[in-house]
């Protein structure tokens, strides 16, 4: 057995695609860890300081806030990743620079309106939709983080696309909340819930500051002006990121926390809130090595070599699937025990932890599929899976948020994330002939 390890060991390491996957993975691991750390150091502190009932109101505002930037951000997410890192791998950087700039561009009308829309609407909606009147301001304050959030993820992807992956971690990762712990207990103990808001507030601008700073340096030694971009082009991509990147970054996520408020109360939000953001732990590594894949994805596909293309992608999953199960080990065993860590009022919340967690393996196990359909120019078939994930899971908590609460929520969540990303397995197998099963070869 120890022979078989060495060998497939080796294989790896003779891969000079996984080399390169590997050697950016162990930085992005560091700084994906530590971000995770962080941002569970920053949810516990948040469930401390305000109790269940204000963390409801906090990751409520938080979920109308998020879906805000990602709409805001009308796709171009994926769409500056694929580009910037297609024409950086052609050394064109006067493409490189100007597909950045339209892009901003874009996303700073689309951002600005959401934000001051949300800031305007925000106590009619705490007030009629939601039955709320506490979240009036706490939501005020969290619609003007739509803008700089909004960029700084824009920035993120657009530094992996140059394989900046330090840079895009410590802005996508571990800016927000190393700079939210920094201010969350002097804000959340002066002004409760609306300081914990502030704290955020803070947090996002500055790394939004930090991600143009990092951009800026990443592009500083090419020494050639940005050159016009297409907007059909650029839109071309857009059109079906758009919905993909509003169903598996604000529907999937975010949808039933905020579908539970509309009938929970904010005491069970803020405790499925909780659960929800401790389950992403199991998808963590998969997340860390997606900021590498992405950009190699669209590289292999660019030069035409699927098969390394399939065989990067399996032995990356074999890799995230050997991290990601002893944490969904611990989740399921030691629900109650990780919960108690946000306060009494979350230990109930062990039953929400293990079907989220469910779910998130799921997603572990099935690889970087949506990135390979990106990457490969199959971003309809994405959008389309990602269409009907989301829809079923809008129905699903319609159905049982009213009658089952956060466990219908919890439920819902779980059966939408592993049947997108199932679907997605076998799409890319359809159109590619590539299997992303760690334990599977390529066939045609």
């Amino acid at each position: 057995m120890i022979n078989d390890i060495r060998k497939k060991t080796s294989r790896l390491w003779a891969d000079q695609h996984m080399r390169e996957v590997l050697r950016g993975s162990a930085v992005a691991l560091v700084l994906r860890v530590a971000g995770v750390g962080l941002a569970f150091g920053f949810n516990i502190a948040i469930a401390r300081l305000l109790g269940a009932e204000g963390a409801g109101l906090y990751f409520l505002a938080l979920s109308i806030s998020t879906i805000g930037s990602v709409v805001g951000r009308v796709g171009l997410d994926n769409a500056l990743l694929r580009f910037v890192a297609t024409h950086s791998a052609t050394d064109d950087w006067a493409k490189v620079k100007g597909v950045y700039a339209l892009g901003i561009r874009i996303a700073i009308l689309g951002l600005g309106f959401l934000s001051l829309l949300g800031f305007w609407f925000a106590p009619w909606l705490a007030a009629m939709l939601f039955d709320k009147p506490d979240l009036g301001d706490p939501l005020r304050w969290m619609c003007l983080t739509i803008l700089p959030f909004g960029l700084l993820n824009l920035q993120a992807e657009s530094l992996k696309g140059v394989k900046w992956i330090r840079d895009a971690m410590l802005v996508q990762g571990v800016g927000v909340p190393f700079l939210g712990l920094l201010t969350i207990w002097p804000l959340a103990r002066f002004s409760g819930v609306t300081g914990a808001v502030w704290a955020y507030l803070l947090a996002v601008v500055l790394t939004a500051m930090l991600g143009q700073w990092a951009w800026t340096r990443a592009v500083v030694a090419r020494d050639v002006p940005a050159s016009p971009y297409s907007f059909a082009v650029l839109w071309k991509s857009c059109k079906p990121l758009l919905v993909t990147s509003v169903m598996n970054r604000a529907i999937l996520p975010w949808a039933p926390l905020f579908l539970l408020g509309l009938w929970a109360p904010s005491a069970e939000v803020g405790i499925f809130g909780a659960a929800n953001r401790v389950a992403m732990l199991v998808s963590f590594m998969l997340v860390t090595v997606n900021n590498i894949l992405a950009p190699k994805f669209a590289e292999l596909y660019a030069r035409g070599d699927l098969e390394a293309l399939g065989t990067t992608a399996r032995r990356s999953a074999l890799i995230i699937t050997l991290v990601s199960c002893p944490v969904f080990a611990v989740l399921i065993l030691g629900g109650h025990w990780v919960m108690g860590f946000f306060g009494d009022d979350f230990g109930r919340g062990a039953v929400v932890l293990a079907i989220l967690a469910l779910g998130q393996l799921v997603n572990t196990l099935t690889g970087s599929v949506g990135f390979i359909l990106i990457s490969t120019g199959h971003e309809i078939d994405l959008r389309n899976i990602s269409i009907a994930s989301g829809v079923a899971q809008v129905v699903a908590c319609l159905v049982l948020n009213p009658f089952m609460g956060m466990y219908g929520a919890a439920l819902a969540t779980a059966v939408a994330i592993a049947g997108n990303n199932l679907v997605a397995s076998y799409l890319v197998w359809r159109r590619l002939g590539i299997i992303v099963s760690p334990l599977a070869r390529r066939i045609r």
